[in-house]
């Protein structure tokens, strides 16, 4: 029977081949470019189309038609045809690659439009058609999946017919589905930052992105939507903060020029709108008891930072992600789902990721090897052994390439029914399992649908009765690794994922002033000024990933220079007194004087150094009050007389940072006691010798 459905399917292809031979001006490529000159171009868009059909649910769909031509058109007749069933997903690959090799075999629909005509550069709307599909086409099947084609024809001014067409796919479902495929819906909301160190906002994009039309903005309204389908939402805090920052009015730094932007511009209306459908969304998901899920802040570069040896920063990234996404939604976020950025991904970093809570991780296909059967596997993956082990959840690849592709922009209603069919063509490889299988969309993290995309395919998606959509962590627990046996193993990391993270010298620096930023709390504790409060942000926005490409880490660097030079700021304006100090005793205290012309409390203990002058390790802290001198009374002692130097080190409390330096000059007056007694000793010696000697000395010879 397949190979009847095959040789039929060529003929169809053949005899579609010899027609458009027979065609007056299709015999070669010169005469089809003349006419595509002396013709207007249609371009025909599909609006809306059901997401299945049945006995009982005729086909419901809707084109609009664009005239791109420099004259107007009329006359318009539309015309549907139907093609083979597409049994397999590589068979429907085959079709997306080349859709005009479709062969339309079986007319479906034909009307003339009530539409007189189409002025040039403008497009109009087609009456809406419901129309009943042929009986048998699902005859002995669960259901069937079938290309669809829909052309335009029209009139020119000149009487000349002008031509355009599409295909999509008709989900044809004459049962219930008793057991739907289970289907999980990432939706990333994130952003790279768009402000500085400073906190300024070097331009406007994130309130486009941020508006009902932009993509993040439609993201939270079609979500907080009543009646809204499941999805679950990764959701980064650091875009809630800076949303949020643009509420209240924001500074927008550029060409070196500063404006602030009140509260009531537009741009500041987008950002409330979408923090307000994000809350919602996140709400109305937690009341359904599966809250959004949260990035590591700024989307940390997680692999890396475990590669590298920071495990708890990377740890640390995560949960500061959540806590600030609980305060910026109001929603606790769930702690069972993580989804980290792609590279080395290894044991290290899913034991770092499970000891934050974390059981269930999203990884991308490509860490495991490719299966061999023909059958889709499922999406999740057991990570380990015993009853309750970490999981993985693995993106189907075809799907989540789907995506990005730019048809999804260009035909979105189009592009969503055609994720619809491939998850229909997946469900009817084994449809009415016994045994739950369930597939994985995962977008990239950087994903920037559009909103009718975005729209058509979460409505599609939750109205397939084919599919059960449903949150993520919940697809983990429900549905089985398989339906193929035997163990999936992580692939080895290697040289290309190492390479892929932020480089090794990178966060090394990273690391060297986080260990500054330490010492610098200890020394100004709580009484900071609050600008300095902005460091630890700096330090974790430095670790994003968005800083993988080299042409954008110079800005990742900028945040880690922010620190430094903040740290510095301080610093510089602390000085060690030069006043020289005489000591008339062999030991006693001697003054030194530390000048703190900064705004801050600092607190700091000082390390006196000599090579002939006997000095304690160092001092007891003592606190630099702002915009004063401090002295104090440090007991030394010395060995000699004479001038010596005595360097001084201002250090903060954990003495691990030089704050200031300088030396003094210890002038000491006092006298040797073994020296004077030396000498004593010598002057006896010599008065006794020249009295007695002067005695003993005889008289003159008589």
């Amino acid at each position: 029977m397949t190979g009847a459905r095959t040789a039929t399917r060529a003929l169809a292809a053949l005899a579609v081949a010899v027609a458009l031979a027979a065609v007056p001006g299709a015999g070669g490529p010169a005469a089809a470019a003349a006419a595509q000159e002396a013709a207007p171009s249609l371009e025909v868009i599909l609006t809306s189309i059901s997401p299945v059909v049945s006995p009982k649910v005729p086909l419901d769909y809707r084109v609009r038609v664009r005239n791109r031509g420099q004259a107007p058109v009329g006359d318009l007749r539309v015309r549907t045809r139907l093609g083979q069933p597409v049994d397999t997903r590589s068979e429907l690959a085959g079709l997306l690659a080349a859709p005009g090799a479709v062969a339309a075999i079986q007319p479906l629909d034909e009307f003339q439009s009530a539409v007189a005509s189409i002025a040039p550069g403008t497009a109009e709307r087609l009456e809406r058609r419901r129309v009943p599909l042929p009986p048998g086409l699902a005859d002995g099947r669960a259901g069937v999946v079938l290309p669809l084609s829909v052309e335009v024809q029209a009139t020119d001014a000149a009487g000349r017919p002008v031509r355009a067409s599409l295909t999509t796919f008709v989900v044809d479902l004459p049962a219930r589905a008793i057991q739907p495929l289970r289907a999980a819906l990432l939706v990333p909301v994130r952003e790279p930052t768009h402000r500085n160190p400073a906190g300024d906002f070097i331009d406007d994009e994130l309130a486009e992105l941020l508006a009902p039309a932009g993509p993040l903005g439609a993201i939270a309204a079609e979500l907080a939507r009543a009646g809204a389908p499941e999805a679950t939402m990764v959701v980064d805090a650091m875009l809630v903060e800076e949303a949020t920052a643009m509420v209240g009015g924001w500074r927008l730094r550029q060409k070196g020029k500063r404006t602030t932007i009140p509260p009531g511009d537009p741009r500041s209306g987008n950002a409330d709108e979408f923090l307000q459908s994000l809350k919602q969304a996140a709400s109305r998901a937690a009341a359904s008891g599966h809250p959004p899920a949260a990035f590591a802040y700024g989307n940390a570069d997680l692999p890396a930072l475990v590669r590298g040896g920071s495990g708890d920063r990377a740890e640390s990234a995560v949960r500061f992600g959540r806590d600030l996404l609980e305060n910026g939604l109001g929603t606790a976020p769930d702690e069972s789902l993580a989804w980290p950025v792609d590279g080395a991904v290894d044991g290290a970093l899913l034991r770092t990721l499970e000891q934050t809570g974390s059981d269930v991780v999203v990884l991308d296909p490509r860490h495991f090897p490719a299966s061999p059967a023909a059958v889709t596997q499922n999406a999740t993956i057991d990570l380990g052994t015993g009853p309750d082990p970490q999981r993985a959840l693995v993106g189907d690849a075809e799907l989540s390439a789907a995506f990005t592709d730019p048809r999804a922009a260009s035909a979105p209603v189009e592009w969503a029914q055609r994720i619809l069919a491939e998850t229909a063509v997946t469900w009817l490889e084994r449809p009415n399992s016994t045994d739950p299988r369930g597939v994985l969309l995962a977008p990239p993290q950087g994903w920037r649908p559009t909103r009718t995309f975005f729209r058509s395919l979460v409505r599609g998606l939750g109205d397939a009765p084919w599919l059960r959509l449903q949150q993520a962590d919940t697809l983990a627990d429900d549905v089985p690794q398989g339906p193929e046996e035997g163990e999936r193993r992580l692939a080895t990391v290697t040289a290309a994922d190492d390479a892929a993270g932020l480089p090794s010298a990178y966060l090394a620096r990273v690391v060297r002033v986080r260990s500054q930023l330490d010492s610098f709390r200890r020394a100004v504790g709580n009484d900071a000024d609050p600008a300095s409060g902005s460091f630890d942000r700096d330090l974790r926005v430095a670790e994003s990933s968005d800083w993988r490409p080299a042409r954008a880490r110079p800005r990742g660097r900028g945040f880690v220079r922010a620190v430094t030079q903040g740290i510095d700021s301080v610093y510089r304006r602390i000085e060690v007194g030069t006043t020289p100090v005489t000591l008339t005793a062999r030991r006693g205290k001697i003054p030194i004087t530390v000048a703190n012309n900064s705004g801050e409390r600092v607190t700091v203990v000082l390390r006196l150094t000599s090579p002939k002058v006997d000095l304690p390790a160092a001092s007891e802290q003592f606190v630099l009050e702002p915009r004063r001198r401090t002295t104090q009374l440090l007991q030394v002692g010395t060995r000699a007389t004479g001038t010596f130097p005595i360097q001084v080190e201002v250090l903060t409390p954990d003495r691990r940072e030089a704050i200031a330096e300088g030396e003094i000059r210890l002038s000491s007056t006092a006298v040797n006691r073994v020296a004077l007694a030396l000498t004593g000793g010598a002057a006896g010696m010599l008065l006794l010798w020249w009295r007695f000697g002067r005695r003993r000395r005889p008289g003159p010879e008589s």
